[in-house]
Parts: structure tokens; C-alpha cells; sequence
């Protein structure tokens, strides 16, 4: 048997790094602690690597940690610009960006993610308010009983044509 269910995760076209310059203007706007309030906004948050299309909730921001750092990857010593140009073929522009820390349940391992290369995910207060958009995203995601049935079929039929499957 299978069992389908249906997920939306809604990814914003902003970068974690905008996220976190727009999180300082407005701190400094306020006279108050940027890395706090950075620290804050970003903590629980989840974002989207477009290299490995993977989510990772951010547990904090190392702010003493930046895309020159290095860390040694199985005897070799890297910085994380280097390792992420060899590894995905992804260009760092800023250096001075400090990194999010998303530690992996399961395994305790820390990953360091550099906030130019991840997308933010869910809604801002902002779009929240927009009805426009607020009604379009209901009709994706509360559709009829009807129209599961058929996206459903749909992709059954596409296991079927496709080999591999």
C-alpha cells in the first residue's frame, strides 16, 4: 500500500543573509544589541540550502565564525569558501557574514551553513498581511478531495512510465 501525504513548505526568495543585514538595520535603528537581536530572529528558524535542497532549522548564529574560517575535513584543513566552491560549485561574496549553526539531532554533529547560500522558508509578517497572497496559497494548498485523487493518480502513473521505478 501507499500512503501519500501532502506537504507544503513555503520557500521565500530571500537569502538568510538579507534576513540577517535587514535584523542589524533595524537593531541598530533601535539602539540595540545587532548579534542578540540577530541571534533571536534566526534561532528556530528554517532555511533551505539551494546546493543539496535540504531544510535545516538554525539552533544559533556563530558570530566568531565566518565563510574564511577553516575546519579540518578528513585531515585536510578547509575553509568553508573553499570546501563549498569544491564541493557544490558555489561562489562566497561576503566574507564577513557569520555562520549559522544547525546541530543535527540524530547525530549531535554540528553543521556550519553560510547564510549567502540558504534560503529563508515560511511566512513573514509581511506576506501574512498581503490577502492577495494569503488567498492564492490557500488555493494550493486546501484543495478539493477530488483533485488529491487525481494529482494522486497522476503520479502513480508517472512510477509507472518511469523505469527506474
Amino acid at each position: 500500500m501507499l500512503n501519500i501525504d501532502v506537504a507544503f513548505r513555503v520557500v521565500r526568495s530571500d537569502t538568510a543573509l538579507e534576513f540577517i543585514n535587514a535584523q542589524r538595520e533595524l537593531a541598530e535603528k533601535k539602539n540595540l544589541d545587532a548579534q542578540q537581536e540577530i541571534n533571536e530572529a534566526c534561532t528556530g528558524a528554517v532555511v533551505v540550502t539551494g546546493y543539496n535542497n535540504r531544510t535545516y532549522r538554525v539552533d544559533h548564529v556563530d558570530f566568531a565564525s565566518n565563510p574564511s574560517s577553516t575546519f579540518d575535513k578528513n585531515g585536510t584543513v578547509t575553509s568553508f569558501k573553499d570546501y563549498y566552491k569544491a564541493q557544490y560549485n558555489q561562489d562566497v561574496t561576503d566574507l564577513s557574514q557569520p555562520l549559522l549553526v544547525h546541530k543535527d539531532k540524530k547525530t549531535g554533529r554540528e553543521v556550519l551553513l553560510i547564510p549567502e547560500l540558504c534560503k529563508m522558508t515560511g511566512l513573514n509578517d509581511a506576506m501574512r498581511a498581503d490577502f492577495r497572497l494569503m488567498k492564492d496559497l490557500a488555493q494550493i494548498t486546501h484543495t478539493d478531495a477530488q483533485r488529491k485523487a487525481n494529482e494522486c493518480k497522476n503520479l502513480l502513473e508517472s512510477f509507472k512510465k518511469n523505469e527506474k521505478c
